[in-house]
Order: structure tokens, then C-alpha cells, then sequence
């Protein structure tokens, strides 16, 4: 072979295939992945969007004081599970707090609704940032429920409280006592999640 040859026949070699491939010498064997990535059992985000209407329809059953006011928070339901915004989300919780504020009901309806408020909260806080197609794993939602019963028991020792001392505070220092308490308490619990890994 011919010098001239065996320089065509390295320049062949060289130039694209037809499916556009490069090959300089020998064809190596295709490369396996440098890393994997293994997830665990998975939520569809569209069970988050499902259960955030739930929660506020939920809610706005236990505060209604009509139809009129159901129809209002199943309306907000839809709108926080089409698109859950932190801001949407707020103003649900306070049109909820407000129609509780309006037509007084049991006692349970307020424990209820800081319950399924809360619930409402962290839901919507992670399924606003996962896609409609997106999925959750079971993990992340497992981790977030120590932060969340510790906010709930809180939140339920301020409602008891504000059952309890509803019109009966004999001093008004009493009242001033119970909530420099909750914020003890709050500290503790704040402290504590903080500390965790």
C-alpha cells in the first residue's frame, strides 16, 4: 500500500458515517453511565393537587355557615389545587378564618380548621414547586411530617387556650401569661426541629 493509500484510507476512517458518528480507529464499545440515580416510591403531583382540594373543601365544610360560603371554598379549592401559589393559598387560609370569625360554630370547627388550614399550607407549599407531571417521593413527605406535628401541637395548644380563655380571662395578665407560655413552647419546638440533620 501506498503512502498516498494509506493516507485516504485514514482520512476515510476519520470522516463522518452516514448516521453521523465519528470514528477515529477502532469502534469502542458504548459507555455505561458514570452514575445512576435510584429513587424511592413516588407520589404523582396530581395526588398533591388532589389533596390540597380536599383539605380546603374540607375546611370550608366545618366553617360554612351556608351554601353560599361552601360554594366559595370549594371555588377556592380549585383555584389553589389549579395553581398553588403561596400568596392563593394565604388568601384561602384567610377567607376560611374569616367565615369561622363570621358565623360562630362547635368548638371542634376551630380545631378542625387549623388542622386542615396548616395541612393545606404544606401541601400547597410542595406542590407549587412540582410540576403537573412531576412526582414526589414518599420520603420527602415522610421527613416534612415531624415539622408539621410539632407546628400542629402548638397551634392546638393556642386553640385550646383561646377556647378556654374565650370571655373568661379573669385578669387581663392571665391571657398575657398564656401567650408568653405558647412562645416559650414555640421556641422549644423551633429549637429542636432546628437541631435535627
Amino acid at each position: 500500500m501506498s503512502p498516498l493509500q494509506r493516507l485516504l484510507e485514514r482520512v476515510r476512517a476519520a470522516l463522518p458515517r452516514p448516521d453521523g458518528s465519528l470514528t477515529v480507529g477502532r469502534p469502542r464499545a458504548p459507555r455505561r453511565p458514570r452514575t445512576a440515580l435510584r429513587t424511592g416510591p413516588a407520589v404523582p403531583a396530581l395526588v398533591l393537587r388532589a389533596a390540597l382540594l380536599a383539605l380546603v373543601t374540607g375546611a370550608g365544610a366545618v366553617v360554612a355557615g351556608s351554601p353560599t360560603e361552601l360554594a366559595v371554598a370549594a371555588a377556592l379549592g380549585v383555584a389553589v389545587a389549579v395553581r398553588p401559589h403561596a400568596a392563593l393559598l394565604a388568601i384561602t387560609v384567610a377567607v376560611l378564618v374569616a367565615m369561622r370569625a363570621l358565623t360562630p360554630g362547635p368548638w371542634w370547627a376551630l380545631v378542625l380548621l387549623a388542622a386542615l388550614s396548616h395541612a393545606a399550607l404544606r401541601v400547597g407549599a410542595l406542590a407549587d414547586a412540582v410540576s403537573w407531571r412531576g412526582r414526589v417521593e414518599v420520603a420527602v413527605l415522610r421527613d416534612a411530617l415531624p415539622g408539621f406535628l410539632a407546628v400542629q401541637a402548638l397551634a392546638q395548644v393556642a386553640v385550646v387556650l383561646a377556647l378556654v380563655l374565650d370571655g373568661a380571662a379573669p385578669v387581663p395578665w392571665l391571657v398575657v401569661l398564656a401567650v408568653a407560655g405558647l412562645a416559650v413552647l414555640g421556641w422549644v419546638l423551633v429549637c429542636d426541629l432546628r437541631a435535627r440533620p
